[in-house]
């Protein structure tokens, strides 16, 4: 919404202060230096706006409420607008004169007046905000829109904009609307940056990367694995023919393994002694010690033919 203001000669009744004063014209309408046009769409719905919560527009001078107030100069009202109604040749308000508005009409102190209203980038009069006293209508019925309610806003507007002091209403509306346009860019660049993320991770990437973590845990408990079997081998217990099974099997089981290995012989300490084990499969009355039997139990293998293999070794 851009604040505008029009000025209008003042009527005048017997005391110098008019109970109503034209505050917009009907129809389309432009100012003499060539701002607008601007248009009253409709002229209740514009009433409806701008008295919303039943609220009364103050009448100042000069504008001092834009200008003087955000100084924190004074700008006392010399009115209330407290009725707006419709009539063919526009928008008027009937006002309730203060003491000191009364004084300054009937002094004949200004000449007219200058309404404040809101417009959207249409040129669309969507709400009258207030009015001020001022002496320098160049019309009779529409004067010309001599200043912009928010001067302090514009300057700012142009600082940030990085536009010069003198650059106009035009020039600024231009340069914000580049400003919309970049930024419009930057949230398609987004956009598609962020579709593309999307499209980027499909579920053959997050297989992959599932498939890279489990390798990852995978070596780290091959790692762990090895080092007890290599240890288990090297304090003397007999499964180094057996190293790989046990290695893949403490990866899946690693209490059940150590628990299970840690309690088969050292082959190093030799116990208390050989025990002595009947092979009755062999029938011949050849003797295991507890150790070749526990050999012959992890690996699974014959007793009879092992001890047939250690008389082959030794006949050789």
């Amino acid at each position: 919404m851009t604040l505008t203001s029009c000025h209008f000669a003042l009527p005048v009744d017997g005391d110098g202060a008019p109970p109503w004063v034209q505050l917009v014209p009907a129809g389309t309408f432009s100012g003499s230096d060539g701002r607008g046009p601007y248009k009253v769409a409709d002229a209740q719905a514009l009433i409806a706006a701008s008295v919303a919560g039943g609220g009364r527009l103050a009448i100042d001078e000069n504008h001092a409420t834009d200008l003087a107030a955000p100084r924190g100069d004074a700008a006392p009202a010399r009115g209330w607008i407290v009725e707006l109604q419709a009539r063919p040749d526009g928008i008027w308000g009937r006002v309730e004169w203060n003491e000191s508005g009364r004084a300054l009409l009937a002094d004949r102190a200004y000449r007219g007046i200058s309404p404040v209203f809101e417009t959207d980038r249409a040129g669309i009069v969507r709400r009258l905000v207030r009015a001020a006293l001022t002496n320098n209508p160049n019309l009779t019925q529409l004067a010309t829109l001599h200043q912009q309610g928010r001067t302090m806003d514009l300057a700012t507007l142009r600082t940030h904009l990085g536009l010069g002091p003198d650059a106009d209403e035009a020039a600024i509306l231009a340069a914000a609307e580049r400003l919309a346009s970049e930024r419009t860019a930057h949230a398609v660049q987004i956009a598609g940056l962020q579709t593309q993320l999307q499209a980027a991770v499909k579920p053959e990437l997050v297989t992959q990367l599932q498939a890279q973590i489990t390798e990852l845990r995978n070596e780290g408990a091959r790692t762990r694995a090895t080092a007890f079997v290599d240890g288990q081998i090297a304090a003397g217990k007999p499964i180094a023919p057996l190293r790989d099974h046990y290695i893949t099997r403490h990866m899946a089981d690693a209490a059940g393994v150590e628990t299970e290995l840690k309690k088969l012989p050292s082959l190093h300490t030799g116990g208390a002694g050989p025990t002595i084990i009947t092979l009755h499969d062999a029938g011949d009355g050849d003797m295991l010690t507890e150790t070749e039997s526990a050999v012959c139990r992890t690996m699974g293998i014959d007793p009879k033919k092992f001890k047939e293999h250690q008389k082959k070794m030794r006949a050789a």
